[in-house]
């Protein structure tokens, strides 16, 4: 059996079912402010915290508007939707009480705002299991390489190949695998299309929340 000290938790896609609010928010905020989004902008600013996808979208549209601007403006339109409506996904209020009553340290991961996330872990009930929230678009750092997770591991306090890491898309798995951390991989439909190869990367694809002790096997 695989000792666990500690779980490392994505928030989008992996605890909470509210990836389909970023598929089209970037191309949302562009046309309100007059811009054409281009083809195959999704997938360009899939993997940036919300900074990097501001500083892109004020350079690469040419947007007449401070990058702070640009992100209060992108927080507007997601704010209500993490304060009063998005929820856990199938299995994840169990999964995390449960390894709460295990002993295991628990933090949550994210590109998101910690603003964000925190406020509807509370709101489930969820927010006194983490010992705290890391977040990419607070420190300005993506998932493209481990570190949020080695920043992410050290506020656990646990030794990194006791720690786990729960993640919906392929770049997070692969970097938490480079990092040198156990990945689980959890089934979202907006990443199924990545399904194979995180099955390849991973230690363990798991089709819902509610399989998480998966990791013990």
């Amino acid at each position: 059996m695989n000792k666990v000290e500690g779980i490392i938790f994505d928030f989008d896609g992996t605890l909470f079912d509210s990836q389909h609010i970023w598929e089209s928010l970037d191309s949302d905020y562009l046309k309100s402010i007059g811009k054409l989004p281009k083809p195959g902008l999704k997938e360009e600013v899939s993997s940036f915290t919300l900074t990097q996808g501001a500083e892109f979208l004020k350079k690469e549209y040419s947007i007449d508007l401070s990058v702070d601007e640009i992100i209060t403006g992108i927080k507007q339109r997601v704010a209500d939707e993490y304060i009063y409506r998005v929820q856990p996904k199938d299995g994840a209020v169990k999964a995390v009480t449960q390894a709460h009553e295990l002993g295991i340290k628990m933090c949550v991961a994210s590109t998101n705002t910690a603003e964000l996330i925190k406020a509807a872990a509370k709101r489930c009930g969820l927010d006194r299991y983490f010992c705290g929230y890391i977040s990419g678009s607070d420190l300005n750092i993506n998932k493209s390489t481990p570190r949020i997770y080695d920043i992410a591991c050290k506020q656990l306090g646990t030794q990194k190949e006791n720690t786990w890491v729960f993640e919906d898309m392929l770049f997070g798995v692969t970097s938490a695998k480079k990092g040198g951390f156990k990945a689980a991989a959890v089934y979202d439909e907006y990443s199924n299309q990545s399904r194979v190869e995180m099955e390849a990367v991973a230690d363990v694809y798991l089709e819902s929340m509610r399989d998480w002790k998966r990791i013990y096997d």
